[in-house]
Protein backbone atom coordinates (compact mmCIF):
# COMPACT_ATOMS: atom_id res chain seq x y z
CA UNK A 1 0.00 0.00 0.00
CA UNK A 2 1.38 3.40 -0.99
CA UNK A 3 2.05 5.62 2.01
CA UNK A 4 3.71 8.95 2.76
CA UNK A 5 6.20 8.26 5.53
CA UNK A 6 8.23 10.35 7.98
CA UNK A 7 11.15 9.19 10.11
CA UNK A 8 11.72 10.23 13.72
CA UNK A 9 15.07 9.63 15.44
CA UNK A 10 16.59 10.97 18.66
CA UNK A 11 19.81 10.72 20.65
CA UNK A 12 19.81 11.84 24.27
CA UNK A 13 23.29 13.39 24.52
CA UNK A 14 25.67 15.30 22.31
CA UNK A 15 28.62 12.99 22.94
CA UNK A 16 30.43 11.78 19.84
CA UNK A 17 29.47 8.16 20.46
CA UNK A 18 25.79 9.09 20.56
CA UNK A 19 26.02 11.11 17.34
CA UNK A 20 27.55 8.03 15.75
CA UNK A 21 24.58 6.06 17.04
CA UNK A 22 22.31 8.58 15.31
CA UNK A 23 24.06 7.94 12.00
CA UNK A 24 23.44 4.23 12.53
CA UNK A 25 19.77 4.96 13.18
CA UNK A 26 19.47 6.90 9.91
CA UNK A 27 21.10 4.03 7.99
CA UNK A 28 18.69 1.61 9.68
CA UNK A 29 15.69 3.61 8.42
CA UNK A 30 17.12 3.91 4.91
CA UNK A 31 17.49 0.14 4.68
CA UNK A 32 13.98 -0.34 6.04
CA UNK A 33 12.47 2.00 3.43
CA UNK A 34 14.24 0.10 0.66
CA UNK A 35 12.14 -2.93 1.64
CA UNK A 36 8.98 -0.86 1.10
CA UNK A 37 9.38 0.70 -2.38
CA UNK A 38 5.76 1.88 -2.38
CA UNK A 39 6.41 4.17 0.61
CA UNK A 40 7.42 7.76 -0.14
CA UNK A 41 9.81 9.42 2.37
CA UNK A 42 8.51 12.93 3.12
CA UNK A 43 11.02 14.10 5.76
CA UNK A 44 13.43 13.06 8.49
CA UNK A 45 12.81 14.58 11.93
CA UNK A 46 15.93 14.27 14.08
CA UNK A 47 16.55 15.65 17.58
CA UNK A 48 20.18 15.66 18.73
CA UNK A 49 21.31 16.03 22.35
CA UNK A 50 17.73 16.19 23.65
CA UNK A 51 16.17 14.36 26.59
CA UNK A 52 13.34 11.93 25.91
CA UNK A 53 11.41 12.62 29.12
CA UNK A 54 9.53 15.61 27.66
CA UNK A 55 8.47 16.37 24.10
CA UNK A 56 8.44 20.13 24.65
CA UNK A 57 12.24 20.37 24.52
CA UNK A 58 12.39 18.66 21.11
CA UNK A 59 12.10 21.10 18.21
CA UNK A 60 12.02 18.44 15.49
CA UNK A 61 9.29 16.51 17.29
CA UNK A 62 7.16 19.65 17.61
CA UNK A 63 7.73 20.42 13.90
CA UNK A 64 6.69 16.85 13.05
CA UNK A 65 3.51 17.32 15.08
CA UNK A 66 2.65 20.46 13.11
CA UNK A 67 3.38 18.79 9.75
CA UNK A 68 1.16 15.85 10.74
CA UNK A 69 -1.65 18.30 11.44
CA UNK A 70 -1.16 19.69 7.92
CA UNK A 71 -1.52 16.14 6.46
CA UNK A 72 1.99 16.04 4.97
CA UNK A 73 2.33 12.31 5.77
CA UNK A 74 0.26 9.43 7.13
CA UNK A 75 2.95 7.25 8.75
CA UNK A 76 5.72 7.92 11.28
CA UNK A 77 8.48 5.34 11.54
CA UNK A 78 10.51 5.27 14.74
CA UNK A 79 12.68 2.53 16.16
CA UNK A 80 11.61 2.14 19.79
CA UNK A 81 9.11 3.61 22.21
CA UNK A 82 12.07 4.98 24.20
CA UNK A 83 13.17 7.01 21.14
CA UNK A 84 9.69 8.50 20.90
CA UNK A 85 9.30 9.43 24.59
CA UNK A 86 10.17 8.08 28.04
CA UNK A 87 7.09 9.65 29.55
CA UNK A 88 4.02 7.39 29.50
CA UNK A 89 1.58 10.30 29.40
CA UNK A 90 3.41 12.01 26.52
CA UNK A 91 3.65 8.76 24.56
CA UNK A 92 -0.06 7.97 24.78
CA UNK A 93 -1.23 11.57 24.32
CA UNK A 94 0.93 12.23 21.28
CA UNK A 95 0.15 8.94 19.53
CA UNK A 96 -3.55 9.68 20.05
CA UNK A 97 -3.08 13.17 18.60
CA UNK A 98 -1.30 11.70 15.58
CA UNK A 99 -4.12 9.18 15.26
CA UNK A 100 -6.69 11.99 15.23
CA UNK A 101 -4.74 13.53 12.34
CA UNK A 102 -4.92 10.23 10.48
CA UNK A 103 -1.24 9.48 11.10
CA UNK A 104 -0.09 6.06 12.27
CA UNK A 105 3.10 5.48 14.28
CA UNK A 106 5.09 2.30 13.70
CA UNK A 107 7.59 1.33 16.42
CA UNK A 108 9.72 -1.05 14.39
CA UNK A 109 11.69 -2.85 17.16
CA UNK A 110 8.56 -3.47 19.23
CA UNK A 111 6.41 -4.01 16.10
CA UNK A 112 3.65 -1.78 17.47
CA UNK A 113 1.23 -0.14 15.02
CA UNK A 114 -0.87 2.50 16.74
CA UNK A 115 -3.79 2.08 14.34
CA UNK A 116 -4.10 -1.58 15.42
CA UNK A 117 -7.31 -1.49 17.44
CA UNK A 118 -6.80 -4.97 18.91
CA UNK A 119 -3.74 -4.47 21.13
CA UNK A 120 -1.73 -1.54 19.70
CA UNK A 121 -2.40 0.93 22.52
CA UNK A 122 -2.20 -1.74 25.24
CA UNK A 123 1.26 -2.85 24.10
CA UNK A 124 2.31 0.77 23.68
CA UNK A 125 1.20 1.59 27.25
CA UNK A 126 3.17 -1.33 28.66
CA UNK A 127 6.34 -0.41 26.75
CA UNK A 128 6.01 3.28 27.67
CA UNK A 129 5.62 2.41 31.36
CA UNK A 130 8.71 0.20 31.22
CA UNK A 131 10.72 3.00 29.56
CA UNK A 132 9.48 5.60 32.07
CA UNK A 133 10.46 3.29 34.92
CA UNK A 134 13.91 2.92 33.35
CA UNK A 135 14.22 6.74 33.28
CA UNK A 136 13.36 6.79 36.98
CA UNK A 137 16.01 4.18 37.76
CA UNK A 138 18.60 6.13 35.74
CA UNK A 139 17.70 9.28 37.70
CA UNK A 140 18.16 7.41 40.98
CA UNK A 141 21.53 6.02 39.86
CA UNK A 142 22.68 9.49 38.81
CA UNK A 143 21.71 10.91 42.23
CA UNK A 144 23.56 8.08 43.97
CA UNK A 145 26.64 8.80 41.85
CA UNK A 146 26.37 12.50 42.66
CA UNK A 147 26.40 11.77 46.39
CA UNK A 148 29.70 9.92 45.98
CA UNK A 149 31.06 12.88 43.98
CA UNK A 150 29.90 15.25 46.71
CA UNK A 151 31.75 13.29 49.39
CA UNK A 152 34.91 13.36 47.25
CA UNK A 153 34.65 17.14 46.80
CA UNK A 154 34.31 16.98 42.99
CA UNK A 155 33.88 20.47 41.48
CA UNK A 156 30.85 21.00 39.26
CA UNK A 157 30.38 23.68 36.62
CA UNK A 158 32.89 25.69 34.62
CA UNK A 159 32.12 29.26 35.71
CA UNK A 160 34.64 31.85 36.88
CA UNK A 161 35.32 32.16 40.60
CA UNK A 162 37.13 35.35 41.53
CA UNK A 163 40.45 34.42 43.13
CA UNK A 164 40.99 31.14 41.28
CA UNK A 165 42.01 29.86 37.86
CA UNK A 166 40.62 26.60 36.55
CA UNK A 167 43.41 24.16 35.69
CA UNK A 168 41.92 20.89 34.47
CA UNK A 169 39.44 19.75 37.11
CA UNK A 170 41.05 21.84 39.88
CA UNK A 171 40.93 25.48 40.94
CA UNK A 172 44.34 27.08 41.54
CA UNK A 173 44.76 30.39 43.39
CA UNK A 174 45.20 33.48 41.19
CA UNK A 175 47.37 35.72 43.39
CA UNK A 176 46.15 39.05 42.00
CA UNK A 177 42.48 38.11 42.22
CA UNK A 178 42.99 36.47 45.62
CA UNK A 179 44.19 39.83 46.98
CA UNK A 180 40.96 41.38 45.71
CA UNK A 181 38.86 38.77 47.54
CA UNK A 182 40.81 39.29 50.77
CA UNK A 183 40.45 43.07 50.38
CA UNK A 184 36.66 42.78 50.03
CA UNK A 185 36.33 40.75 53.24
CA UNK A 186 38.75 43.07 55.05
CA UNK A 187 36.73 46.16 54.08
CA UNK A 188 33.40 44.57 54.93
CA UNK A 189 34.53 43.33 58.34
CA UNK A 190 35.88 46.84 59.02
CA UNK A 191 32.35 48.23 58.76
CA UNK A 192 32.19 49.34 55.12
CA UNK A 193 28.98 48.79 53.19
CA UNK A 194 28.73 46.98 49.87
CA UNK A 195 28.29 50.23 47.91
CA UNK A 196 31.38 51.77 49.49
CA UNK A 197 33.40 48.62 48.72
CA UNK A 198 32.15 48.78 45.14
CA UNK A 199 33.57 52.30 44.77
CA UNK A 200 36.87 51.34 46.44
CA UNK A 201 37.32 48.43 44.03
CA UNK A 202 37.04 50.84 41.09
CA UNK A 203 39.27 53.46 42.75
CA UNK A 204 41.97 50.85 43.31
CA UNK A 205 41.68 49.61 39.70
CA UNK A 206 40.76 46.05 40.67
CA UNK A 207 39.06 43.72 38.19
CA UNK A 208 36.04 41.45 38.47
CA UNK A 209 36.15 37.70 37.73
CA UNK A 210 35.38 38.48 34.09
CA UNK A 211 38.09 41.15 33.84
CA UNK A 212 35.85 44.22 34.06
CA UNK A 213 37.02 47.38 35.85
CA UNK A 214 33.49 48.57 36.62
CA UNK A 215 31.98 46.86 39.64
CA UNK A 216 28.41 46.40 40.81
CA UNK A 217 27.05 45.56 44.24
CA UNK A 218 26.14 42.10 42.96
CA UNK A 219 29.86 41.35 42.39
CA UNK A 220 30.61 42.18 46.02
CA UNK A 221 27.67 40.25 47.42
CA UNK A 222 28.58 37.12 45.44
CA UNK A 223 32.05 37.17 46.98
CA UNK A 224 30.81 37.78 50.52
CA UNK A 225 28.27 34.93 50.47
CA UNK A 226 30.41 32.28 48.73
CA UNK A 227 31.59 29.70 51.32
CA UNK A 228 34.13 28.35 48.80
CA UNK A 229 36.56 31.06 49.97
CA UNK A 230 36.73 29.57 53.47
CA UNK A 231 37.19 26.01 52.19
CA UNK A 232 33.60 24.83 52.15
CA UNK A 233 31.89 23.42 49.05
CA UNK A 234 28.10 23.58 48.89
CA UNK A 235 26.18 21.15 46.68
CA UNK A 236 22.51 21.13 45.65
CA UNK A 237 22.19 24.88 45.26
CA UNK A 238 19.83 23.78 42.50
CA UNK A 239 17.91 20.54 42.13
CA UNK A 240 15.57 18.71 39.73
CA UNK A 241 12.18 18.14 41.42
CA UNK A 242 10.76 15.99 38.60
CA UNK A 243 12.86 13.51 36.61
CA UNK A 244 10.29 13.64 33.80
CA UNK A 245 10.58 17.42 33.31
CA UNK A 246 14.34 17.59 33.95
CA UNK A 247 14.22 21.28 34.84
CA UNK A 248 16.53 22.65 37.53
CA UNK A 249 15.21 25.14 40.07
CA UNK A 250 16.95 27.05 42.84
CA UNK A 251 16.98 25.27 46.18
CA UNK A 252 15.53 27.43 48.96
CA UNK A 253 15.36 24.56 51.43
CA UNK A 254 13.11 22.10 49.59
CA UNK A 255 15.92 19.53 49.68
CA UNK A 256 18.85 19.35 52.04
CA UNK A 257 22.06 20.99 50.82
CA UNK A 258 25.32 19.08 51.14
CA UNK A 259 28.36 20.77 52.71
CA UNK A 260 31.83 19.27 52.46
CA UNK A 261 35.31 20.48 53.27
CA UNK A 262 37.21 21.08 50.04
CA UNK A 263 40.89 20.41 49.37
CA UNK A 264 41.46 23.77 47.64
CA UNK A 265 43.42 26.63 49.20
CA UNK A 266 41.39 28.95 51.43
CA UNK A 267 41.44 32.71 50.87
CA UNK A 268 39.69 33.69 54.13
CA UNK A 269 39.39 31.93 57.45
CA UNK A 270 36.13 30.18 58.38
CA UNK A 271 35.87 32.52 61.37
CA UNK A 272 36.04 35.66 59.19
CA UNK A 273 33.56 34.20 56.71
CA UNK A 274 31.07 33.38 59.48
CA UNK A 275 31.46 36.91 60.91
CA UNK A 276 30.72 38.33 57.47
CA UNK A 277 27.52 36.24 57.25
CA UNK A 278 26.40 37.53 60.66
CA UNK A 279 26.93 41.12 59.48
CA UNK A 280 25.05 40.44 56.23
CA UNK A 281 22.13 39.01 58.20
CA UNK A 282 21.97 42.15 60.36
CA UNK A 283 22.14 44.48 57.37
CA UNK A 284 19.72 42.55 55.20
CA UNK A 285 16.38 44.25 54.66
CA UNK A 286 13.92 42.13 52.79
CA UNK A 287 10.43 40.73 52.69
CA UNK A 288 9.63 37.40 54.26
CA UNK A 289 6.86 34.92 53.57
CA UNK A 290 4.46 33.48 56.18
CA UNK A 291 7.08 30.86 57.11
CA UNK A 292 9.70 33.52 57.81
CA UNK A 293 11.77 32.73 54.71
CA UNK A 294 13.31 35.58 52.78
CA UNK A 295 11.64 36.37 49.45
CA UNK A 296 12.81 38.53 46.59
CA UNK A 297 11.58 42.03 45.88
CA UNK A 298 8.27 42.16 44.04
CA UNK A 299 7.93 44.22 40.92
CA UNK A 300 6.54 47.74 41.26
CA UNK A 301 2.73 47.60 41.28
CA UNK A 302 2.30 51.32 40.58
CA UNK A 303 1.21 52.23 37.05
CA UNK A 304 4.17 54.56 36.40
CA UNK A 305 6.64 52.09 37.86
CA UNK A 306 5.41 49.50 35.35
CA UNK A 307 5.47 51.85 32.36
CA UNK A 308 8.53 54.10 32.76
CA UNK A 309 11.74 53.16 30.92
CA UNK A 310 14.88 55.28 31.11
CA UNK A 311 16.49 56.58 27.93
CA UNK A 312 19.41 54.22 28.60
CA UNK A 313 17.04 51.21 28.56
CA UNK A 314 16.83 50.46 32.30
CA UNK A 315 13.60 50.44 34.30
CA UNK A 316 12.94 53.25 36.77
CA UNK A 317 13.04 52.88 40.54
CA UNK A 318 10.21 54.47 42.55
CA UNK A 319 11.03 55.55 46.11
CA UNK A 320 9.71 57.92 48.75
CA UNK A 321 11.07 61.45 48.34
CA UNK A 322 9.23 63.23 51.15
CA UNK A 323 6.70 62.57 53.90
CA UNK A 324 4.46 65.51 54.80
CA UNK A 325 3.27 66.31 58.33
CA UNK A 326 -0.19 64.99 57.46
CA UNK A 327 1.35 61.65 56.44
CA UNK A 328 1.02 62.09 52.66
CA UNK A 329 3.93 60.70 50.69
CA UNK A 330 5.58 62.10 47.56
CA UNK A 331 7.63 59.88 45.27
CA UNK A 332 10.63 60.26 42.99
CA UNK A 333 11.84 58.12 40.07
CA UNK A 334 15.48 57.30 39.30
CA UNK A 335 17.14 55.07 36.70
CA UNK A 336 18.01 51.60 38.03
CA UNK A 337 21.31 51.80 36.16
CA UNK A 338 22.28 54.83 38.23
CA UNK A 339 21.36 53.00 41.43
CA UNK A 340 23.89 50.32 40.54
CA UNK A 341 26.70 52.58 39.34
CA UNK A 342 26.00 56.00 40.88
CA UNK A 343 25.20 59.24 39.06
CA UNK A 344 27.88 60.96 36.93
CA UNK A 345 28.15 63.73 39.54
CA UNK A 346 28.64 61.35 42.49
CA UNK A 347 31.22 59.33 40.53
CA UNK A 348 33.23 62.44 39.62
CA UNK A 349 33.42 63.40 43.30
CA UNK A 350 34.89 59.94 44.05
CA UNK A 351 37.35 60.15 41.14
CA UNK A 352 35.60 57.39 39.16
CA UNK A 353 35.10 57.17 35.38
CA UNK A 354 31.79 58.44 34.00
CA UNK A 355 31.98 57.04 30.46
CA UNK A 356 28.84 55.05 29.72
CA UNK A 357 27.10 56.15 32.94
CA UNK A 358 23.46 57.18 32.54
CA UNK A 359 23.09 60.96 32.96
CA UNK A 360 19.28 61.04 33.04
CA UNK A 361 17.86 63.21 35.84
CA UNK A 362 15.54 61.96 38.57
CA UNK A 363 12.03 63.43 38.55
CA UNK A 364 9.06 63.73 40.87
CA UNK A 365 5.95 61.64 40.34
CA UNK A 366 3.60 64.65 40.49
CA UNK A 367 5.00 65.83 37.15
CA UNK A 368 3.74 62.63 35.52
CA UNK A 369 0.33 63.09 37.15
CA UNK A 370 0.07 66.64 35.75
CA UNK A 371 1.02 65.47 32.25
CA UNK A 372 -1.47 62.60 32.38
CA UNK A 373 -4.23 64.92 33.60
CA UNK A 374 -3.56 67.31 30.71
CA UNK A 375 -3.47 64.53 28.10
CA UNK A 376 -6.70 62.84 29.22
CA UNK A 377 -8.58 66.13 29.54
CA UNK A 378 -7.57 66.98 25.97
CA UNK A 379 -8.51 63.50 24.81
CA UNK A 380 -11.95 63.71 26.45
CA UNK A 381 -12.67 67.23 25.27
CA UNK A 382 -15.46 65.95 22.98
CA UNK A 383 -17.09 63.33 25.18
CA UNK A 384 -20.28 63.16 23.12
CA UNK A 385 -18.46 62.16 19.91
CA UNK A 386 -16.46 59.50 21.76
CA UNK A 387 -19.66 58.16 23.34
CA UNK A 388 -21.43 57.89 19.96
CA UNK A 389 -18.42 56.08 18.44
CA UNK A 390 -18.26 53.65 21.36
CA UNK A 391 -21.98 52.86 21.13
CA UNK A 392 -21.67 52.28 17.39
CA UNK A 393 -18.88 49.77 18.01
CA UNK A 394 -20.97 48.02 20.67
CA UNK A 395 -23.91 47.74 18.32
CA UNK A 396 -21.65 46.15 15.70
CA UNK A 397 -20.52 43.59 18.26
CA UNK A 398 -24.13 42.89 19.27
CA UNK A 399 -24.93 41.85 15.69
CA UNK A 400 -22.67 38.79 16.05
CA UNK A 401 -25.16 35.97 15.90
CA UNK A 402 -25.48 34.16 19.18
CA UNK A 403 -29.11 34.86 20.08
CA UNK A 404 -29.33 31.94 22.46
CA UNK A 405 -26.96 33.73 24.86
CA UNK A 406 -28.80 37.08 24.67
CA UNK A 407 -25.57 38.90 23.82
CA UNK A 408 -27.41 42.00 22.62
CA UNK A 409 -29.40 42.32 25.87
CA UNK A 410 -26.24 41.89 27.95
CA UNK A 411 -24.37 44.54 25.98
CA UNK A 412 -27.25 46.98 26.25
Amino acid sequence: MARKAAIYARVSTEHEAQISALENQVQYYDELLQRHPDWELVDRYIDEGITGTSIHKRESFMRMLQDAKEKKFDLIITREVSRFARNTVDTLQQTRIFKSYGVEVWFTEDNIWTMNDEDGELRLSIMAMLDQNESKKISQRVKAGQMISFKNGVLYGNGNILGYDRVGDKLVVNKEQAETVKRIFELYLSGNGVRIIQDIMEQEGRKTATGLTRWQSGNINRVLRNPFYCGRIVYRKQYVPDYLVQKKINNFGAVEKVYVEGTHEKLVSPEDFDRAQELRAKHRIGKRDKNGRSVGQSSCKHIWGNKFVCTCGHAMNRRIAHKAKDGNLSYIYQCYGQLRTGTPESRRKKGLEVDGICDNSSFMEWKSEVQADFIFKKLLNNKEAIYREAMSMLNDVAEVKAPERNDKEKLE
